[in-house]
This record gives C-alpha cells, structure tokens and sequence, in this order.
C-alpha cells in the first residue's frame, strides 16, 4: 500500500477555501459516513425526569487524531449524569501533520463538516454548553488557526488545545471517577498521535507521561508497504524503544495490569477476540486480554495484508494504522512487564464530560483549577525554577484576597481567578534565568511550559499576565499583548492590577501583611492593610505600583497601614 503524497504547496487563500468551500458529500464520504443527521442513543433516561430535574443538557466534543468524538449528557446538580447520545467521525486529522508538520485541507474540511453535525445534534438534544478539545494533531500542526477559523464559521463551536498533561488528567478522570481514593492503577490511552501512560492513585494522577507515540504517528512516518517489509516494522519498533526509555524506571514491574481507555486498546482486544473464535461482539469489549495475546496479534498483523484485515473485521478507520496501535500496546506491555491488559469503555471524552459537570454544575471554591493535582503541578514547575516559595504563596494569597473583594468592579468569574491564582504562584520564575528583565523571562518560561489543567491558550494568558507584574504596565506596541484578542487584553490588564499590588505588598519577601480590607470611596479604592510591624517598604511599594489598578477602577487606589 502506497502512502499518498504530500499535497503540492497551494496559497493559504486557496487553502482555506478548500476547506470552507469543498463538497460536504465529498468530504463525508472520505470520512467513513453519511453526512445524514443521527444520534446514537447510548442510555437514555425518561424524558419527564428531564423536566422534573433541574439539570443541564451539555455536550464534549474531543478532536483526536484519527477520529473526533461527541457525547451529550444530562446531568442533575448531584452530580448524577445520563448520556443522551454519542457519536464519532473518523476525519484523519493527523493526517500528513506528523511528516509535515500542517494539518491537510482535506482533513479540515472533513472535521469541519463533522463537528457542524456535532453542533446540529448538540442543539437538538437542548445542550447549554459544548467543550471542544484537541490532542496531538492539533497541538504540532503550524496551521491550527486554520482549522479553529474553519470549524468557528461553520459549527459556532471554539476549539480549546489542551496540552499533553491536561489530557493525562482528563483520561485519568474520565476512567476512574469515583475509584476509592487509595486505590492504585496503571492507565493507558493510545491515540492517533500520543501516548499517555498515568500512574494514578484515586481519581488523580500521581505521574503522568504524555509520549510522541500514537498509532497514526507510526504510520505516517514509517510504513509505505502492505504487507509491512522487515524493515519497516523494525523501525517501528526503534521509535517504541527510544520513547519508553524516558519512562520512570520505577513503574518497571509494579503493576500487573493497566488499563486500556476506549480507543487502540478495545479494537486490538476485540480482534484477539474475533480471531480466537470469542463470542462476545464487539459493541460490547469490555474484559481483559494477556501480553502473550497481544505479542501474537502482532505477529500476524505484521505480515498481513489489508484484504485479509479486512476480512478480520477490522474498522476501516483502522484497518491501515492496526498494527502500529498494537506494537505500542505490546512494547508498553513488554517495557514494563505489564502481565494483562484491562478493556475499559471509557476515555477521554468521558473525562471532559465529567469535567465540564463539575465546572458548570458543581464547581468547588475555586474551580477546577482548585484542585491539589495541578496547584502541585505548577508548585512543582515553580521548585524546578527555583521560585522563592514563600513569597509565591504570600502574592498568591493576597492577589486572590483582592480578587474576591473586587468582583463587583472587575466582574470576572472563576476561570479568570485561576489564571490569577497561577500567574502569582509564577510570577518570579524568571529570576531562574536572570534577575535583570526577569518578568519577560517568567513569560518566555511560562509559555512554553506545559502546565497541567489549562489549555494552550489558558497558559499563554497566565505567562502575560505573570510578565506584567513589575515594570511597565501593558501596551498595545508589546507583541505579546497585540497577538491577544480585546477581550483577552480587557482580562490580563484587570489580573495584572490586582498581581502588581499583591507582588508590591510582599516587597521584602517577609510575608508582613496578614490581610487586606477594601472598601469602595467615591470613584477608588481604599485599602486596609493589617500587618507586622515594619512593614511600611511593603505599603509603600504596592502604592507604587498601584497606577494600573487606579486606571482600572477609575479613581485613586489608596493604602492605610494597620500595623
């Protein structure tokens, strides 16, 4: 089988009109399906119960790199959710990206399609709210404002890329939700494009490896025969050995089993199944299967021919990519002397749902953003900087202070105080390469670093508003700040009001101040301060550094110490 060719260069004019403007019958039809409007009732509770909760209907849709998913559920405020449809649309989204590092005209245009049916069913089924997230495809791809422009203008729906810890974190939760906190496990989710491989005790992981490995990934960069030459299924196997050397040693021989989300794992399961002679159907695959029943698999997969896969029953969105799907599974298997393999129906798409119930339904203090696993997470990145923990915490503590006594002023909600919270853990992080300029190197940092539970663009508006917590206050001639859109420069300026004053409150690193009162008077601000004695260098600096609040509030920022 002959691997198809790279497109030949074309403007990006022409680019996006392919996309936008191609047939829908055309596309669909390259996808695997009927561009025909259904839904596929998974379970389904009584519609007068419906009337009589006072739930929501929400919709996840997640964007792999094979295929992209939907699932619609109810769910009631205590924390009861029913899933009302789930659908799926094999569109190849990493289809060339990994050997050219763009996403294909052709597979915009087929996700587009896709997820403006998603969006059709979504509103049908009376959905509030729909979370679309994309993984590895997306993540490498030059051109993915391509494809969020395409998928905007055609679905309405805004396509969050998550990072490879925040998928981790997501498979985690929508695998082992309500698992008992001491409980420990082994989870792994193979995708088109990465491999996540989470160490998790409870519902949250404690280590996470998010690996360039992924079943589309392979394929892309190695095979161009059916059936596979020797050749070929040696470098795949170099590729596999290469990438699970950067595993923690000790994971080797720990656990017995892992678990395999929905996905790779439950189609290599179901063809050792089918082969075997197994009764079982493949609608339902969840079970178990041993390592001697993978390593078999794929010795008869690597001298198969497409025909004869076929004639297995393998999907046809599979059918090309099998193999590379089971030489993951088995040299993980093998690597970590994993004995058997556990088929969950679960996955990702289940962890988004699960999420987005808690942010909308039943959001805790802060968020989801709250939670111990990611404050860990940027306390760690913080400590391998070399941040002044003490003094993180304390700007922390009192930007949050002055969040919550000014929400009637900025009126920004949860989400927004979470990218505050990290920002002012974050901020000095910089001094890790120079303490000269260091807020510009806290968002060189901090763009770039991989921050679990925030998407690619939460991160970026954390490290802007980390940069702005000394010198000058943002302006439209800084890069930075330009690439944002106006409502995103509305809330980095309110974050890096509050950020500046909290940082100057903790001006020697002496944790003084012990909390803060505001009060409105006329047009400003009056701020209480209540601290140790000698903390005057600390009023004296926040008033300093003040000037962006007062724009923000429109008056005076005025300080009082209490000493």
């Amino acid at each position: 089988m002959k691997k198809r060719s790279a497109r030949k260069a074309v403007s990006k004019k022409q680019r996006v009109h392919a996309a936008a403007k191609g047939t829908a019958h055309k596309a669909a039809t390259a996808a695997g399906h009927k561009p025909a409007n259904r839904i596929l009732p998974v379970r389904r509770a009584p519609l007068a119960s419906h009337r009589r909760d006072k739930g929501r209907v929400l919709g996840v849709v997640d964007l792999g790199s094979n295929s992209v998913r939907l699932q619609i559920a109810h769910a009631t405020p205590d924390g009861q959710v029913t899933v009302l449809a789930e659908d799926r649309a094999p569109v190849r989204l990493g289809e060339q990206v990994f050997r050219t590092g763009k996403l294909s005209a052709d597979s915009i245009g087929r996700t587009a399609i896709a997820l403006a049916r998603f969006a059709r069913l979504a509103e049908r089924a009376g959905a509030e709210q729909v979370r679309a997230v994309a993984t590895s495809a997306v993540r490498e791809a030059g051109n993915r404002a391509q494809l969020v422009r395409t998928v905007k203008a055609h679905s309405g729906l805004t396509i969050e890329v998550i990072s490879g810890a925040e998928e981790a974190l997501l498979v985690t939760l929508g695998v082992l939700q309500g698992e008992p906190p001491m409980e420990r496990n082994l989870l792994l989710d193979i995708g088109g494009g990465s491999t996540e491989i989470i160490s998790a005790q409870g519902e949250e992981p404690e280590s996470a490896f998010s690996l360039q490995l992924g079943s589309v990934r392979l394929w892309e960069m190695f095979v161009e025969h059916d059936p596979l030459s020797r050749r070929e299924a040696k470098l795949i196997d170099e590729a596999l050995t290469d990438s699970l050397g950067s595993l923690d040693p000790l994971l080797i021989g720990k656990f017995r089993r892992i678990i395999g989300a929905a996905g790779t794992t439950a189609a290599v399961a179901g063809l050792i199944r089918r082969l075997e002679g197994d009764p079982r159907t493949q609608a339902s695959r969840a079970g178990r299967v041993t390592h001697e029943q993978v390593r078999a698999l794929l010795g008869l997969l690597r001298d198969s021919t497409l025909k004869q896969r076929r004639k297995w029953g393998v999907e046809p969105h599979r059918e090309d990519i099998i193999y590379c799907g089971t030489a993951i599974l088995e040299g993980v298997m093998r690597h970590l002397r994993v004995e058997e393999l556990e088929i969950t129906t679960r996955g990702l798409r289940d962890g988004l749902m699960a999420d987005l119930v808690r942010r909308v339904l039943k959001p805790p203090e802060a968020g989801l953003h709250h939670e111990n696993t990611v404050l860990e997470g940027l306390r760690a990145f913080g400590r391998r900087c070399g941040y002044r923990e003490d003094h993180a915490e304390q700007v922390a503590r009192l930007s949050l202070s002055l969040f919550e006594q000014t929400r009637e002023i900025h009126r920004m909600g949860d989400e927004e105080r979470a990218l505050l919270h990290a920002a002012a853990l974050l901020h000095d992080v910089g001094s890790f390469v120079s303490y000269n300029r260091h807020h510009k190197h806290t968002y060189y940092l901090l763009y770039h670093a991989d921050l679990p539970g925030f998407t690619d663009r939460e991160r970026e508006l954390i490290a802007t508003v980390a940069r702005y917590h000394r010198r000058s206050a943002p302006k439209d001639r800084h890069p930075e700040f330009a690439e944002l859109t106006p409502e995103e420069r509305i809330v980095v300026r309110r974050l890096a009001a509050l950020l500046r004053v909290a940082d100057g409150l903790d001006r020697g690193h002496r944790r003084h101040v012990r909390s803060l009162k505001v009060s409105r008077k006329g047009k400003g601000l009056f701020i209480d301060v209540l601290a140790d004695a000698g903390a005057e260098l600390e009023v004296w600096s926040a008033q300093q550094k003040a000037d962006l609040l007062s724009e923000i509030v429109g008056g005076p920022v005025q300080f009082k110490l209490h000493a």
